[in-house]
């Protein structure tokens, strides 16, 4: 059985949308399944699970972020001598009664050797009867999208509709864009003059580097400057991605970033699409002008 808190936690002093109430609904019913929230950015998937999390009635719980979270179950992996059961133990671990609710924020899946663990470590969760209460920008569907190996993710996918209940929180407003936000992250700056110290895109982005990697760098700081970010339609696949991950975790972890580009932050992804773009596009979209309060679309110097 899913914990269920009270419907009024979603009370709030501003209006949801139909799709935000909706979902309100759906997470305080109660029922066997899980839910699957999944939408378009910026719409509030995050603010539903975290206003969950915090108010159901167990302490055996966790709310993590995935990126986070494959981290530390690739580490466990490692560390059980490949036992996909025994990493599951260790990450279930509360410090008093293994978890049987875990929260997922930001679930995707990109890669086949990534896909293939998350295949196991779901097979592992449910036959624990873990409840999972995920968040993702793409439909189940469309998880592993690349086609030449979607096919072999499938069978995951039908698994993942029959434990979860799935459950579209797509209203119209992109909330980050709209500038709601009073994060250390949003207080962030992009600029167009050339930044000094920090980290350049080239070191951080164009050699392999890991999620984990990037958390690492974040642990122990919550400052960054990134420096000479070049357009990303100039930049090849996987440092795009990279970017795309980097900044995902420095949102996550809401790590303040002055980021200097040599182009203004609405023109940084001209000629690039898909959901990922979506997401640091509205993820950007939060930073503040050094001067003023109005979001950073437009030239900023510094």
């Amino acid at each position: 059985m899913r914990p269920t808190p009270p419907r009024h936690i979603f009370d709030t002093d501003f209006a949801l949308d139909d799709a935000q109430a909706a979902a309100a609904d759906a997470l305080s019913t109660p029922g066997n399944k899980g839910i699957y929230l999944w939408g378009p950015v910026g719409r509030g998937k995050t603010w539903l699970l975290d206003t969950y999390f915090d108010n159901v009635a167990t302490s055996a719980k966790k709310r993590v972020h995935f990126h986070s979270f494959f981290r530390d179950l690739h580490a466990a992996y490692f560390r059980r001598k490949f036992s996909i059961d025994a990493a599951i133990d260790d990450i279930l671990s509360t410090g008093s009664a293994p978890a049987s609710l875990l929260c997922f924020d930001e679930f995707h899946v990109h890669d086949i050797g990534d896909a293939r663990l998350i295949m196991r470590m779901l097979d592992a969760l449910f036959a624990r009867g873990v409840v999972l209460v995920v968040t993702s920008n793409y439909a189940p569907d469309e998880l592993l999208p690349n086609p030449l190996f979607h096919p072999t993710f499938v069978p995951t996918i039908e698994k993942l509709k029959e434990q979860l209940d799935v459950v579209s929180v797509d209203g119209p407003v992109d909330y980050r864009a709209a500038g709601t936000s009073g994060s250390r992250f949003a207080s962030g700056t992009w600029c167009l003059e050339t930044g000094s110290g920090g980290h350049t895109f080239a070191e951080l982005c164009c050699a392999a580097r890991s999620t984990g990697d990037y958390l690492q760098l974040v642990e122990t700081t919550t400052t960054l400057t990134i420096t000479d970010i070049p357009a990303l339609a100039s930049a090849d696949d996987f440092a795009a991605q990279r970017f795309s991950n980097l900044v995902d975790v420095l949102y996550d972890q809401d790590v303040r970033t002055d980021f200097h580009a040599i182009v203004p932050l609405h023109e940084f992804a001209v000629g690039c699409a898909g959901l990922d773009t979506d997401r640091l596009m509205s993820r950007l979209s939060e930073l503040k002008s050094p001067s003023s309060s109005h979001v950073a679309t437009a030239t900023t110097r510094c």
